[in-house]
């Protein structure tokens, strides 16, 4: 194929053979005619309207077409309208009113451009989002609740708003924002994702660009707990506003000494440190960042932040039973092997006879492991299976486990508090009703194949997604290679916790989930391929520890979940260590072997202010020997809990105290100034532009002239079979035949 200007060819023979062809029958039209007894002039005259016929022919053998638009009858594309529903959005500064106000009045100004022009050729559809996007209607969008959202996620708004089935196509986003992204993803890299599918992007910024100077500190411990002689880290996170390319002075201090010192300088976005902290002794230890105030800070109260470090010094124990090992077998025993935190032992069947297992003994150096095979077995009794803190099953087990074995694992989980995950989907036959009681999930036989997955709300605030990085975890698991497959799940069970959902165009099914089970947690893992995680191509180099991150995290949270260290019979925890202002602080305490009938738990809890609260907890009926209660704090600072009035016959100095911290760590409600320099770069890198609250009339026309340029799809047409060609044609040759006839050569 080639082009001549506006003109294609798609020619049926070589264009070579085509010309050669007509070169021949062009030589023997003049050779004949030169050999005829018309006259000179006359048998010119012949040949050259032969030779004009014979072109024409060869042209048409040539196939010459213009392209033209084409359009698709039933298949209108989708355009979806995108509203900021985050905190930031209730300032007031749109003439008096609130950035939200102003929006829905703009839209219901406008509501017949939405539902009559833009509806005549597209699909509207309509989302909010903060943290996350939300499908709604239009009425929800006018007349919904106010803006509470925590955070601004403009990346994955953008994202999850572009999915869109796969027979159908995204004309582009109409995205309604303050442009006050504070989530950290990569907003540009997003856009330039909607560009690649010929999607433009029209933005409505709204809100005023001033705002007093402050900074903000937040902190936190990146694992969910540390081990003697680990290293761990303290991520601190500056937020700012007016102090762009200055220095920041960052202190550590360990019960209030200062053990770590940083200079960071501040770019538009904040800036992040990681302070590497390590302990030598089990407990729990009071760390403190704080930033020296700049000049003219508006409140320096928020320069400062507690995080508190629970440190155990117990290996995690961990016993991996596999009867058809796998490329997942091989490469989740490795990860396990290389933690310098976790004991494992693990069991494979190789054939029907032959069965082969490992066990690791910690030596003196924690750092090194010795890998000893003799006399090693399945546990058989309560002391042997109990001594483990997680147990890992893969395919077959049922093959491996006796029916007293797998009673011993529903024990396991239900009264020694321990985890359990299935590594890979349904480890069982579907007759075993002793471990698919323990599954939160009912899988079917069949699976699908090359899913990704996307995490849930739940997904993205599990320390098994905590993966260190400066892109939130949902991000970089987009970014991760695919499974291989995706077991297919039957129903998901009133208790299971979905972490992790398919993202592709199959039907969306869970893929990770958990359910507590007792006193421990049960983990599901639906998906085969995991490993390609561990075999980052270079593109993806920055993620190579992140499939030994994921399931060492995993382990880690489900052992520190169940609560119970060795030697513990009650466990006294609170949900987390750190707290938002306005949020409940669940106290859990959890027993083992302790008589519920004198067991009548109380907390105390002491405010830095030295305020005294004493709270009762109440039986937990779905998990026997447990017991929780809320506790709403009504002022920032430190706090510290204890469990109090307890009979003399049960030791309580076993269960540590509950330390945590109270912040009002709302980003959004401290730095609400807007950015419509985003948004304008946004839109203009996809090819669309910024729009003013009265100018939403232009929108279709802007959308239409989108699509034109861009996203017209074309079919050629063949532009030979016409009448005036063949018209043509045929009068040329009937013209060379009545001058034949009347020169007599016919």
């Amino acid at each position: 194929m080639f082009s001549v200007g506006d003109i294609s060819f798609h020619p049926l023979f070589p264009v070579s053979a085509l010309a050669g062809l007509a070169a021949v029958i062009m030589f023997l039209t003049v050779a004949a005619y030169w050999r005829a007894r018309a006259h000179r002039s006359g048998r010119l005259g012949l040949a050259l309207l032969r030779c004009i016929s014979v072109f024409a022919l060869m042209v048409l053998l040539m196939r010459p077409m213009r392209a033209e638009s084409a359009t698709q009858e039933g298949q209108a594309p989708i355009l979806a309208v995108v509203v900021d529903q985050s905190a930031s959005m209730k300032t007031e500064d749109v003439n008096g009113a609130t950035r939200d106000a102003a929006v829905r009045e703009a839209i219901t100004a406008s509501r017949a451009v939405f539902e009559r022009d833009l509806a005549a050729n597209y699909v509207v559809k309509y989302f909010t989002f903060s943290n996350g996007a939300d499908p709604v209607v239009l009425d929800e969008l006018l007349t919904g609740r106010q803006p509470s959202g925590d955070g601004t996620d403009l990346s994955t708004a953008l994202m999850e708003t572009a999915t869109v089935p796969a027979n159908r196509k995204l004309a582009g986003l109409v995205l309604f924002s303050d442009g006050r992204d504070n989530a950290g993803g990569d907003v540009q890299r997003a856009a330039t994702y909607l560009k690649g599918m010929s999607a433009g992007i029209w933005t409505v910024p709204v809100g005023s660009v001033t705002e007093s100077n402050d900074l903000y500190v937040t902190a936190r411990l990146k694992q969910s707990y540390l081990y003697v002689n680990q290293t761990g880290a303290i991520n601190v996170t500056l937020s700012h506003a007016g102090f762009q390319e200055q220095y920041a002075n960052v202190s550590l201090y360990r019960d209030d000494l200062v053990v770590a010192n940083e200079k960071v300088v501040l770019t538009e976005r904040g800036a992040t440190i990681d302070f590497p902290v390590k302990e030598q002794h089990k407990g729990v230890f009071r760390y403190k960042v704080a930033v020296t105030p700049f000049e003219g800070e508006s409140d320096t109260r928020n320069n400062e932040r507690t995080v508190f470090a629970r440190v155990v010094d117990e290996k995690t124990k961990v016993l991996l039973v596999e009867a058809r090992p796998y490329w997942d077998s091989k490469f989740l025993l490795r990860a396990l092997q290389h933690d310098p935190n976790i004991e494992v032992t693990s069991v494979f069947q190789l054939t029907a006879d032959k069965i082969i297992a490992i066990a690791e003994k910690s030596t003196a150096d924690p750092t090194v492991k010795s890998n000893v095979s003799d006399g090693i077995a399945l546990p058989r009794t309560r002391d042997e299976l109990f001594y483990y803190d997680c147990l890992i099953l893969g395919k077959g087990v049922d093959q491996l486990l006796t029916a007293e074995q797998l009673a011993l694992v529903r024990d396991f989980v239900r009264e020694r508090g321990g985890g359990v995950i299935f590594a890979r989907a349904r480890s069982y036959g579907f007759d075993n009703e002793a471990l698919a009681a323990l599954e939160p999930l009912v899988w079917q036989r069949d699976s699908v194949h090359g899913e990704r997955f996307e995490l849930t709300p739940e997904g993205k605030m599990n320390p098994a997604f905590l993966f260190g990085a400066s892109v939130p975890a949902d991000v970089v698991i987009r970014e991760l290679p695919e499974m291989v497959s995706v077991t297919k799940v039957a129903q998901e069970k009133s208790l299971s916790v979905v972490l992790a959902r398919s993202a592709g165009d199959n039907e969306e099914m869970a893929i990770i989930a958990y359910q507590r089970y007792g006193k421990g947690k049960v983990m599901s893992v639906g998906a085969t391929g995991l490993w390609r995680w561990a075999i980052m191509p270079q593109a993806l180099a920055q993620h190579d520890d992140i499939y030994a991150r994921f399931w060492g995290q995993m382990v880690r949270w489900l052992v520190s979940e169940s609560d119970f260290l060795p030697g513990q019979e009650i466990a006294f925890r609170t949900d987390r260590y750190t707290y938002n202002l306005g949020d409940v602080v669940r106290f859990v305490v959890r027993t083992k072997f302790v008589d519920a009938g004198e067991f009548t738990p109380k907390v105390s809890v002491n405010s830095a202010a030295g305020k005294q609260t004493f709270i009762s907890l109440e039986p937990d009926l779905s998990a026997p020997g447990s017991y929780s209660a809320g506790y709403l704090p009504d002022e920032e600072g430190e706090f510290d809990a204890t469990l109090v009035d307890l009979p003399a016959s049960i030791d309580a100095s076993a269960a540590e105290m509950a330390r945590f911290t109270v912040y009002s760590d709302s980003v959004e409600s401290r730095f609400v100034s807007a950015d419509p320099a985003l948004l304008d770069d946004i839109a203009a890198l996809t090819g669309g532009r910024s729009l003013a609250l009265d100018e939403l009339d232009a929108l279709p026309g802007l959308v239409t002239q989108y699509e034109r340029l861009t996203r017209m799809e074309q079919k050629h047409v063949d532009i030979w079979d016409r009448l005036g060609v063949f018209t043509t044609i045929v009068a040329i040759l009937a013209i060379e035949w009545f001058i034949r006839r009347r020169s007599g050569l016919v």
